[in-house]
């Protein structure tokens, strides 16, 4: 028995002395997680116009370069007048630029670099916007295609996303050439005019056309994520987001089938209760979180600048990683980073309250995490619903992007740019949630980053592709300024 005590007792000072080294470890990581020291260029702040520049973005934004969708015509005479608007606002652009129209209304601008070993860097946006949500036009502050210049801000559908790239990336280029920058290399402009549906015949075409005469690319940089402040939680500072990748998109039509015939006599399972069914089985059993690249890339450089708690955990996933992923994935944007995330819809079914529909069919949308592909979303859809009389098929859908690097010369350039001209805020790598036209030049650049320096706050997120779109004046001035300092930087 005295044996059995003494192995009891080993067994607990084992125990102890694990507890304590895990405690003296996780606290030694944390400790040791701060922020890296930050040594940037003190440079001249470009002197602009912001006024004049502001009512440039105001006359782009009352064209109605609107994209209703793939099967609708072209908005052909408004993006005629953007164009005419681009020729006559910057006119050392027009003059000094090589400029190609693609497929009658993106454009393609080079700024010829000296050295032609060097890789080019595309610098993009588009200009065509999405519809204002019939009957929301009266919560509009001012009409969403009225430009208004009031409160310090630019008002209109376009200001955020995403005419204010394309008039910002000019104004740069116009100033820096009337300033005489000789790049080496080449820099391109590339303004597509379908990426609200997908973009295959604006930024689809450009990239071919690119590829067909042989242009090597660096990297590209295009919309996509933002400054945020007020959102991250326990970090007060701004944190500019370099989205490495985004997210794929998967749109799947599952469709229920049942004997048909009359309500008196329903059978055991309608065509409504199976779809139901299967709905709320995908629902309950979503695909699993993961942590992985460009989300652990994120959580990687915040730990530093977090709170205790969060940092402890962070610092230490070799150990906490599932602590974390179980309350980010609880809900929300967190959940959407770390989970290929689940959401019906669309229903329909049934034609009369008294008749017994033959089929019901439900749009399931997924947005698909970076490691997750269609097939996989497809096989886990299968598997969950486990009906043959439900079937599953794909409407459209795209496989997440390649995650690019954040080691690269191209993001360190980008990430210099931002805190030389925006000192305030803390750099961090993302995932971009929503999509983008980079996905059309994955084979042609050795890296796609999508970034610009707007600011938002909590109640800024819900303007993009919503009511009352406006950009401040101020940091639209922040934004050409931005461009101006990461052409002279791009350009070595």
């Amino acid at each position: 028995m005295s044996e059995g005590i003494s192995l009891l007792k080993k067994l607990g000072l084992l125990i102890f002395v694990v507890i304590v080294g895990l405690t003296v470890v996780i606290a030694f990581n944390t400790i040791t997680n701060t922020p890296p020291e930050v040594i940037t260029e003190q440079i001249a702040i470009p002197q602009i116009d912001e006024m004049a520049a502001a009512k440039r973005l105001s006359q782009a934004v009352q064209f109605k370069t609107i994209s209703q969708s793939r099967e609708a015509p072209v908005a052909a005479a408004e993006f005629g007048k953007m164009h005419a608007l681009l020729n006559a606002s910057f006119p050392t652009v027009a003059s000094n630029l090589k400029k190609q129209i693609i497929s009658e209304h993106s454009l393609l601008y080079k700024w010829e670099g000296s050295d032609p070993a060097l890789p080019a860097a595309i610098l993009m946006g588009h200009m065509d916007v999405v519809p204002v949500e019939p009957g929301t036009e009266d919560r509009w502050e001012h009409p969403p295609f009225s430009g208004v210049i009031k409160d310090g801000a630019v008002w209109g559908r376009g200001t955020l996303d995403d005419k204010l790239s394309v008039m910002a990336l000019l104004e740069a280029a116009e100033f820096q050439l009337k300033a005489g920058l000789k790049p080496k290399r080449t820099i391109y402009f590339a303004f597509g005019h379908d990426e609200e549906i997908g973009g295959p015949n604006g930024a689809g075409k450009i990239s071919e056309f690119l590829e067909e005469q042989g242009v090597r690319v660096a990297f590209t940089l295009d919309e996509g994520m933002v400054i945020v402040q007020g959102i991250m939680p326990g970090i007060e500072r701004p944190i500019a987001f370099i989205a490495l990748a985004e997210k794929g998109y998967l749109t799947l039509e599952l469709t229920a089938t049942a004997t048909g015939g009359h309500s008196s006599i329903p059978p055991k399972e309608t065509a409504v209760g199976k779809l139901s069914k299967a709905v709320s089985a995908l629902e309950a059993n979503r695909l699993p979180t993961a942590l992985q690249r460009p989300v652990s890339d994120m959580f990687d450089a915040l730990a530093p600048y977090m709170p205790t708690s969060l940092k402890a955990v962070i610092s230490n996933r070799w150990l906490l990683e599932p602590v974390l992923l179980g309350q980010l994935g609880k809900g929300g944007a967190t959940n959407a980073m770390v989970r290929t995330t689940t959401a019906a819809t669309i229903i329909q079914g049934g034609t009369k309250d008294n008749v017994l529909p033959t089929s019901a069919t439900a749009t399931v949308n997924f947005r698909i995490l970076p490691g997750n592909t269609i097939e996989d979303v497809v096989a886990h859809v299968n598997d969950t619903v486990n009906d043959p009389s439900v079937t599953v098929k794909v409407k459209q859908g795209g496989n997440p992007s390649k995650v690019s690097r954040q080691t690269s010369e191209s993001y360190k350039k980008i990430e210099k740019t931002i805190m030389e001209t925006l000192p305030d805020v803390i750099v961090s790598p993302g995932l971009m949630l929503a999509g983008s036209d980079s996905k059309h030049y994955e084979k042609l650049a050795d890296d796609n980053y999508r970034f610009i320096p707007m600011r938002f706050g909590p109640k800024d997120l819900s303007r993009v592709h919503g009511t009352n779109e406006r950009v401040m004046i101020k940091n639209y001035a922040e934004i050409i300024r931005f461009y101006i300092r990461l052409m002279e930087n791009v350009a070595q």
